[in-house]
């Protein structure tokens, strides 16, 4: 039986963060807070995967495998290379808490 854990090669460096409130009473002063940075795995959608995002109006979809760690949030945002992500969705791959998916839409307007 083949390893499924080699197949990943984490060279990619992403910043997971949390918008939290401001210090302003002003409703929209939101200010980004580092949750954690992880060595990820970046694989972009591709064939059927990348037709179906398209029609969607999803071209900037991206899928970003990092090994398990407790406490991501669907409310977090991915950080990598200038790109801010919205997690559409997150997946304890096996739940074998070794590896989890999780896939980000690009914010084109931030």
């Amino acid at each position: 039986m083949a390893d499924y854990r080699t197949s990943y090669h984490f060279k990619n460096r992403i910043e997971i963060i949390e918008e939290k409130p401001g210090g302003s009473p002003l409703p929209d002063d939101k200010e980004e807070v580092l949750f954690s940075k992880a060595w990820a795995d970046i694989r972009t959608m591709k064939g059927r995967e990348f037709n179906i995002a398209k029609l969607a109006g999803n071209e900037g979809k991206s899928r970003f495998i990092i090994r398990y760690m407790k406490g991501i949030k669907a409310h977090m945002k991915i950080k990598y290379k200038g790109l801010i992500y919205e997690i559409e969705s997150i997946t304890n791959d096996d739940e074998n808490n070794y590896t989890i998916t999780i896939i980000g839409n690009a914010i084109l307007n931030k």
